[in-house]
């Protein structure tokens, strides 16, 4: 998953949005440098990555893949998520998705504590471009996975994902339908034992 399914997930389990955006951002024990329910947020992501990561239909997802695309399918996958879930968003939230966004936009920017450079530039391109507004469109997969390979030199082979995707467009998009509701309940079953 992506940022919006995190932001998504966050919510969903009154879990501190900032907090799940900020794990990809820093490493090792968020309680050493962060309050509590910033903390448990960047941990609610971590569990969510490693639960989507074991989960045999993702596993069967990245099967669709070439061999050579195969070590870079999770993070194509996780744009793919984000895409399926704008396009359905209707199914799992009450609030429109721009009205979603403007108050998960509103409560992230509240936090501005011990945040690394990185996640501050990287919000500030998400808020201006409107990547989660944009997820709605089949095309932003690929503008996604192709930027990410231009600036990641080594993981140059996300630029040759679109194409497979779009060829399991709608297997994968069954599959999401069957997922995403697990993932809630694991996300929530955990965010009830912090």
């Amino acid at each position: 998953m992506n940022f919006l399914a995190h932001l998504h997930l966050a919510d969903r389990c009154h879990s501190h949005l900032a907090g799940n955006l900020l794990a990809d951002f820093v490493r090792g024990d968020p309680y050493h440098r962060y309050n509590r329910a910033v903390a448990d947020g960047i941990k609610l992501h971590r569990f969510v990555d490693s639960y989507i990561d074991a989960m045999p239909e993702v596993l069967q997802c990245r099967q669709l893949f070439t061999a050579d695309t195969r070590r870079v399918s999770g993070i194509a996958l996780d744009i793919a998520w984000d895409h399926f879930l704008a396009k359905h968003w209707q199914h799992y939230h009450e609030l429109s998705l721009a009205d979603f966004v403007a108050q998960a936009k509103q409560r992230v920017e509240q936090y501005q504590e011990n945040v690394p450079d990185t996640y501050r530039l990287t919000m500030s391109r998400m808020w201006q471009q409107q990547w989660l507004l944009q997820y709605r469109d089949q095309h932003t997969i690929t503008t996604a996975l192709e930027r990410m390979a231009l600036r990641r030199p080594k993981l140059y082979q996300l630029a040759n994902c679109p194409k497979l995707i779009d060829r399991h467009y709608g297997t994968l998009d069954d599959r999401f339908q069957e997922i995403y509701p697990q993932i809630i309940q694991a996300a929530q079953t955990y965010r009830s034992q912090q």
